[in-house]
């Protein structure tokens, strides 16, 4: 069995399974005039059920995952066009995210200016400071893939490598402070929980190239928050939160390409880039 081809694709197909059961949640179980989720709704009972099941069922696959993977090219190195492509959508997506990031901030901090009293200069802030950390997240990603790609490590990727989980991390911090009033969890609980697991892969990601590897850590994170990050997508659906939509779908790309990787055969031998060109010539 091709593990790194069935797993990504159960973490996609559980994510979409959970992005059709969050709309049947939210159309069925809430009640938007008392703000509430109706207790017990076999919505949110099948979806509770479903999140349980895939998550044990990541957690008992990643725990057969073999230790001893020291570097980051021992663990993620590939030749496979579909792993670099996958990356560079995540990377280019992030680019994207990291501008609309920037919008949101500017607006909500004219808002802050126009009604100091009424809004907080933390969640502008906060989402400033994520938008400009998207845009070299973004750059980091397509690093790591090329040097994945290429089976050769280089400075500039080697030290971007722990941007993405900072973003995750101010991205996490601005979620919570877009909810932070709201007293229901569940209205914003798979969105917050996906950037939480977004933030540890890309964390265990970078860890490799710190001498800090965690295979069976890195692969349930990336997992799950491809699964849990494609079903929050049903979240912002018809909101407008352009900025959400483009940050999880950009970081669930990116975990189902390093998940993909990590759980991909050895590095099969292969010429260096440059006795390629020579030979081509």
């Amino acid at each position: 069995m091709r593990k790194d081809i069935t797993l990504p694709a159960l973490a996609a197909l559980g994510g979409v399974a959970g992005c059709f059961l969050r709309r049947w949640q939210l159309s069925s179980a809430y009640r938007p005039e008392a703000g509430l989720f109706v207790h017990g709704a076999p919505a949110t009972v099948v979806l509770l059920g479903f999140t349980a099941a895939l998550t044990f069922i990541f957690l008992l696959l990643s725990l057969k995952k073999r230790e001893g993977l020291d570097d980051f090219l021992p663990a993620f190195a590939s030749p496979k066009t579909e792993q670099m492509t996958v990356l560079a959508a995540a990377g280019l997506l992030m680019f994207a995210a990291g501008c609309f990031g920037l919008r949101d901030g500017f607006r909500a901090f004219r808002l802050w200016r126009a009604a100091p009293e009424m809004y907080q200069l933390s969640l502008p802030a906060s989402l400033l400071l994520a938008g400009a950390l998207f845009v070299p997240a973004g750059f980091a990603v397509l690093s790591m893939g090329r040097m994945a790609y290429r089976g050769a490590l280089n400075h500039t990727g080697c030290l971007l490598s722990s941007i993405p989980a900072l973003a995750g991390l101010v991205w996490l911090f601005a979620t919570h402070l877009k909810h932070g009033t709201e007293p229901v969890l569940m209205k914003y609980a798979p969105s917050l929980f996906a950037v939480l697991l977004f933030t540890l892969a890309h964390y265990y990601i970078a860890g490799f190239f710190y001498g800090k590897p965690r295979p069976r850590r890195t692969l349930f994170c990336t997992l799950a928050g491809a699964a849990v990050g494609i079903a929050s997508l049903a979240d912002g659906y018809g909101k407008g939160d352009v900025f959400t939509m483009a940050a999880t779908t950009a970081f669930s790309l990116s975990c189902l390409g390093f998940a993909h990787a990590l759980l991909g055969g050895p590095w099969p031998d292969r010429m260096p880039p440059a006795e390629e060109e020579d030979q081509e010539e």
